[in-house]
């Protein structure tokens, strides 16, 4: 199951109808906050979240779930934000900047999901 942490509704409706139709069971969230609380509810085999978000922000929620959470891969999106911003994590978090390809995201979430 994927968490997808956009506040952007829009986007967050086409990416999600994206992976929906690649057969991935998504859960959407609007914000950080709302995604801590579904991680609490759910277990997720890969997050995606944006990193310019109110409130809680990407990078927050990115450190909050390494407390929690250490193995779950992330796939971070921006379009603020260049590909340096996943080297601040670990090795099990990625990058795509917007605008989203559509072949570029299933590919990571495939590559990602796919057993170790």
């Amino acid at each position: 199951m994927i968490l997808l942490v956009e506040d952007e509704a829009i986007s967050r409706y086409a990416f999600a109808q994206i992976l929906r139709s690649h057969h991935h069971e998504v859960i959407e969230a609007a914000d950080g906050v709302e995604a801590l609380t579904l991680l609490d509810k759910y277990v997720f085999n890969l997050i995606i979240t944006d990193l310019v978000m109110p409130g809680l922000d990407g990078f927050a929620l990115v450190a909050r779930i390494r407390q929690k959470w250490t193995n779950v891969p992330i796939v971070l999106i921006s379009c603020y934000t260049a590909e340096y911003a996943a080297e601040a994590f670990d090795g099990s978090t990625e990058f795509i900047s917007k605008p989203i390809d559509p072949p570029v995201l299933v590919e990571t979430v495939q590559r990602l999901l796919l057993p170790s």
